[in-house]
């Protein structure tokens, strides 16, 4: 079960017990602002994509962008998880304030927004790419969380390319969102040959490549396009555009969305 929190020491304890460290995105932030915050662990795909910060500045960020930690302590196997996000306390109602001075409050429910929505996401890809690495390529494990994966990956692209890139679409937005649609179909390339050669074995190179495209897509919309329809669109939009976005990743997932992916390897999705 996931938990949330914004005590400074909890968030220390478990990332720390599970041997990692406070990071942010290169790409991101100036002189003093370290810029989209991280959690990073040994094995982490996306190499050299970002840079271990220290704790005070990590949690200087993470109070003045107020931010909530969401972890799990345990996976379902009942091995230590590395499954956490960073989000928005109003998306999880937690009151905002430093260290979890507040915390005894009653929380105020908010309904999550499609930008929340969609960071979430990221954050799960990211750790799958994570466990898929320590697992031994061909096993059935191996197989399984790449079949997760690449549901994901698949859910991902589709509720962007359906509903959230056609509905933030603008001439601020335009150019960008023609930029992710063609990643999208980078990725869906790569991952159309995974589809094909991971039951069979070894497909590392591959998925380090696909790793690579998704972290500087996740980083392109974090960095540029997010804010950006923040502040274009009002919060009641976006909240029901994650509305629609979830109940289309609810339709999708009655099926196997992976096995589309082949489907659309040929021109980028129309937005």
């Amino acid at each position: 079960m996931a938990r949330t929190t914004i005590d400074h020491t909890t968030i220390r304890k478990w990332i720390e017990q599970r041997g990692g460290h406070p990071a942010r995105v290169k790409a991101t932030g100036g002189a003093k602002d370290p810029g989209i915050l991280r959690v990073d662990f040994p094995g982490r795909s996306g190499k050299g994509t970002v840079e271990a910060i220290e704790w005070d500045q990590f949690f200087a960020w993470f109070d003045r962008n107020q931010l909530a930690f969401i972890y799990q302590d345990r996976t379902r196997g009942g091995q230590p998880s590395r499954f956490n996000k960073l989000v928005s306390r109003s998306t999880v109602g937690m009151p905002e304030g430093d260290g979890g001075a507040r915390a005894g409050e009653p929380r105020k429910e908010t309904a999550p927004d499609a930008i929340d929505l969609l960071t979430s996401q990221h954050r799960s890809v990211e750790q799958m790419f994570g466990d898929l690495g320590q697992e031994r390529p061909g096993s059935a494990e191996h197989r399984r969380l790449f079949g997760e994966l690449a549901d994901a990956l698949a859910v991902h692209t589709t509720i962007e390319e359906q509903i959230f890139y056609p509905a933030v679409k603008r001439a601020e937005t335009e150019a960008i969102l023609e930029e992710s649609v063609e990643e999208h179909l980078q990725a869906k390339r790569v991952l159309a040959t995974l589809l094909e050669t991971v039951p069979d074995g070894d497909a590392s190179a591959e998925l380090e490549e696909l790793a690579g495209l998704v972290e500087e897509h996740v980083i392109e919309e974090e960095h540029e396009l997010f804010p950006i329809v923040r502040q274009l669109t009002g919060a009641a939009d976006l909240r029901e555009l994650a509305r629609r976005m979830t109940e289309l990743e609810a339709e999708l997932r009655q099926g196997e969305p992976r096995a589309h992916i082949p489907e659309e390897t040929e021109e980028p999705a129309p937005i």
